[in-house]
């Protein structure tokens, strides 16, 4: 029989914070969320009243952190010793992160232990990103230091201008397109495929164990492209998977 654990759990849809900040630390369970750049600051959040995030500011820093609880998402079906989660769209909480068109931020921390996140059109310093599991999704971003933890979901990144960072994916492909990289980029993947096109950068350095390397058409156990020189560095390595450049 199906049985919901949330019938008594109200949903809320309300601006959580307006108050400007520099550096942000976003500490999820399962919200998924949006960053984007907006006329002004905003924290908006639409989703199951007992998740709805806590929100500290102290000075120029907005953290925004996710209550514990027991409760899990959605419906359940339910027979003996058996039981099977049924997760909808409203079960999940949702949290939009406003900051003005060209404003840069200093610092950004997100840390979600499952949930999808979208980044669109900001500025960063420095953007520290580890995810237990969903995907990411990055579009017209510029920062310059990127640090990208992932275990279980893919990566897409396009319109990224990067000075130095690394990506680590353990279950998951990586996708970097339209981009410019200034210093240096390391991609590394335990099982999944590494994908790069249309990228500026003086130089590419692809390893893999079980999987092909891919540049421009043209295959090789170890593929380098670019002359060592004092350039932009782009390194791809992988377990089980393939690295292309196109």
């Amino acid at each position: 029989m199906f049985s919901s654990k949330n019938d008594k759990i109200e949903k809320v849809d309300k601006i959580l914070t307006n108050e400007a900040f520099e550096e942000l630390q976003v500490d999820f369970a399962d919200i998924n969320l949006a960053i984007e750049s907006g006329d002004h600051f905003e924290v908006h959040y639409h989703g199951p009243e007992d998740k709805q995030p806590v929100v500290i500011q102290n000075e120029q820093q907005l953290r925004l952190k996710q209550p514990e609880t027991d409760r899990k998402n959605g419906k359940f079906w339910q027979k003996g010793l058996f039981e099977i989660e049924v997760v909808t769209s409203s079960d999940v909480g949702k949290v939009k992160i406003t900051v003005p068109k060209d404003h840069q931020l200093r610092e950004a921390y997100i840390g979600l232990a499952s949930g999808d996140t979208r980044i669109q059109d900001v500025n960063l310093d420095e953007l520290e990103f580890s995810s237990a599991s969903g995907d990411l999704k990055i579009d017209r971003l510029k920062v310059a230091k990127l640090s990208l933890s992932i275990v279980s979901g893919d990566a897409k990144l396009d319109q990224l201008k990067v000075d130095s960072g690394n990506a680590d994916l353990t279950s998951g492909s990586f996708l970097l397109k339209n981009s410019q990289i200034t210093k240096s980029l390391a991609v590394t993947t335990v099982s999944g495929d590494n994908l790069i096109e249309n990228v500026e950068v003086d130089q590419c350095y692809l390893t893999t164990l079980s999987g092909d390397n891919t540049i421009f058409g043209g295959k090789a156990t170890h593929a380098q492209i670019g002359k060592e020189t004092n350039g932009s560095h782009l390194k791809m390595s992988a377990v089980s998977g393939d690295n292309i450049v196109k």
